[in-house]
């Protein structure tokens, strides 16, 4: 598909629904109950059967005819696929000849499989989950694209396997109540866990990595990589900022649909900003009858309306503007659904909004930050100069990163000899070690402590970063960390919908991670290319725009009196009574937050947050009692959950 062509194929959103008996039983009546209990009601004769196998896409009401979702061969593989392709053209130019008639996405994705195996996956570009069965091997794959965007979770018992693209569908489903203690200790104090979820027994799929099943055992595998090795590099600087407009066309452009309107996010920063306007300009050349409309947060005396009003007047937008005082960052009865969630009301509200105007599409700037060289300090480029044995040009360098950020020149020049000569690398959360090092400081208790010292993602993502050139080293970790911990996943309220962010485009981000670092920032100069590139899109105002607004006070006034209420009988908090939290620190720090002191809000957010998703699922009734493992800290008081025991 060429850049801003029309989306000829619309994505499938839904549900991957499925179960595999090793043993080739008879999939039991409760297992295809669940399963049909998700479809809808024009596709419940639609789930497909095989001896010991059950799998269907349960299409959102609307959203497709019925079975694009789904493809089986004559031979007996199947496919079933949650999401979109964007190199659609090219595929069928490559694959043509046996192609069905019309061949919908989950075809493609089947004959890319047998074609290359697991490795064809790298084909795929685009936001997407499948399942594959090979009949021939009795196999069954689970993938997801290189950013595990769109969700997908599988439950492994001794004689089975079930997955399901929803977690609350899946926990259902499976009954799975024991708790991850790495998932807790990692989310209390980093707010993510690489490939964990809450619950023990159920993981997630990771990014770029297919899990392949057997009778006999589950192995994880990669079919994309971080590409270290890749080089790109201009003697005009004026083609980098060509490329970087086709390829940020292109991303916004495969993610808009011509049959209904679509959504973008809009704060008046540089990312949602390019691509709301690039969205617009797309649709207005498309002759679009639906339009864009656009979704602004505001809060009192927001920075960002001034300029949120500037892109939705210089573009005609249709702007729809929400609150955050009605539509919080956290409330106490929306603290997430089957994980802890922040965000839940205002994900709840746009949601019922875009059902309203029949729209599919989100847009996000998610990721732009990251990707375009957003940073006041990238001095990692003066190790660069060290590994060429330019010596005086990494002085240089140094010297330029200390003017700019008004620090001794000596830091800066320690951290490239340890970056270029120790293999030492930054942490990719400033302060993270300081903060990890002191249970005061986080408030986890010492079990849980040693849980987070413990965790290991299992080094999916260790041998790929590592091996990157020391100036670039920091950033390869920070996406190979973002990326594990799906941190780019639609939220469980927005499933129903393509939730999509054009600066995660993979042919955008391996482009800006091959170019010179110095290219996209330099010292005083963040954003450099794109600025220089989207010079003609954006409103002269945005585009020189430097600050960024902070929602910190929108955060305080949601989080409150949930602390006030957390503070009330903090013995009873349900993280302490679990043996997760130190109930004197956090009672400390609870009072230091209510009374505005310092106390390491960030971090305490995601106990209060936690906790409150504690609560929530306990007061539902939905879960039963422990069964076959220790009991709850605290006392007789009937909790939903188990705890899993350190292995």
């Amino acid at each position: 598909m060429s850049a801003g062509q029309a989306c000829q194929w619309s994505p499938i959103v839904g549900r991957l629904i499925g179960a595999f008996y090793f043993d080739s039983r008879p999939v039991p009546a409760e297992n295809e109950a669940w399963a049909r209990a998700l479809l809808g009601e024009g596709d419940r004769e639609a789930v497909h059967t095989h001896p010991g196998l059950l799998m269907e896409c349960a299409a959102w009401p609307g959203d497709r005819p019925k079975d694009q979702g789904r493809f089986v061969s004559r031979d007996g593989d199947v496919c079933t696929w949650d999401g979109r392709i964007d190199n659609r053209a090219e595929l069928l130019l490559r694959l043509g000849p046996d192609l069905p008639e019309g061949p919908s996405d989950s075809a493609l994705a089947l004959k890319v499989y047998r074609i290359g195996g697991i490795d064809g996956f790298r084909d795929l570009i685009g936001d997407w989950s499948l399942a594959i069965w090979d009949a021939k091997s009795r196999t069954l794959v689970l993938a997801s694209d290189y950013a595990g965007i769109r969700p997908l979770y599988y439950h492994h018992s001794l004689h089975r396997l079930l997955w399901s693209s929803s977690l609350s569908a899946l926990v259902e489903g499976t009954g799975s109540r024991l708790l991850d203690e790495e998932y807790v200790a990692g989310f209390l104090a980093r707010g993510q866990a690489a490939l964990r979820t809450p619950y023990r027994d159920v993981l997630p799929v990771p990014p770029g990595h297919a899990v392949c099943v057997t009778q006999q055992r589950i192995a994880t595998r990669a079919f994309w990589s971080l590409p270290v090795d890749r080089t790109v590099e201009y003697q005009d600087e004026r083609y980098y900022e060509e490329q970087l407009r086709i390829l940020f066309r292109e991303a916004v452009g495969v993610r808009l649909r011509d049959d209904s309107p679509v959504c973008a996010e809009l704060s008046g920063g540089l990312d949602s900003s390019s691509v709301a306007s690039m969205a617009g300009e797309i649709s207005a050349a498309r002759g679009a009858p639906s339009g864009l409309v656009t979704f602004s947060y505001t809060h009192k005396d927001s920075p960002d309306e001034r300029y949120f009003r500037i892109v939705e007047r210089e573009r005609s937008l249709s702007g729809v503007h929400f609150d955050l005082g009605q539509f919080p960052y956290v409330a106490a009865n929306q603290a997430g659904n089957a994980a802890p969630a922040w965000w839940g009301p205002l994900f709840a509200e746009l949601a019922r909004h875009m059902d309203r105007i029949g729209s599919a599409v989100l847009l996000t700037g998610q990721l732009g930050d990251f990707i375009m060289g957003n940073s006041a300090d990238d001095s990692e480029q003066v190790a660069d100069h060290l590994d060429r044995r330019h010596y005086i040009q990494a002085a240089r360098e140094a010297f330029a990163w200390s003017q700019s950020q008004q620090v001794p020149i000596y830091p800066i020049l320690w951290r490239a000899v340890r970056t270029k000569y120790f293999s030492w690398t930054g942490s990719s959360v400033p302060n993270e070690a300081a903060a990890t090092r002191s249970a005061g400081v986080i408030s986890l208790t010492r079990g849980l402590g040693k849980r987070l010292a413990s965790a290991d993602p299992g080094g999916l993502g260790d041998s790929g970063w590592r091996a990157a050139a020391p100036g670039r080293r920091r950033r390869f970790r920070a996406l190979s960390e973002m990326l594990l911990a799906r941190k780019l996943q639609a939220p469980e309220t927005l499933e129903h919908i393509s939730y999509s962010h054009p600066f995660a485009h993979r042919p955008l981000v391996e482009f800006m991670l091959s170019i010179p670092p110095a290219v996209a920032c330099r010292p005083g100069e963040p954003r450099r290319l794109m600025r220089r590139a989207f010079a003609g899109l954006l409103p002269p105002s945005i585009l020189k725009r430097q600050s960024k607004a902070a929602f910190v006070a929108v955060y305080r006034q949601a989080l409150l009196p949930m602390a006030a209420e957390a503070l009330r009988d903090t013995g009873r908090m349900r993280s302490v009574e679990l043996g997760f939290v130190d109930r004197d620190s956090v009672t400390r720090r609870l009072r230091a937050f209510v009374d505005g002191l310092e106390c390491n809000e960030n971090q305490l957010r995601q106990i209060i947050l936690f906790e409150f998703w504690l609560r929530n699922r306990w007061e539902s009734g939905l879960a039963a009692p422990p069964r076959g493992n220790r009991a709850p800290i605290g006392g007789p008081n009937f909790f939903p959950f188990q705890v899993a025991s350190p292995t």
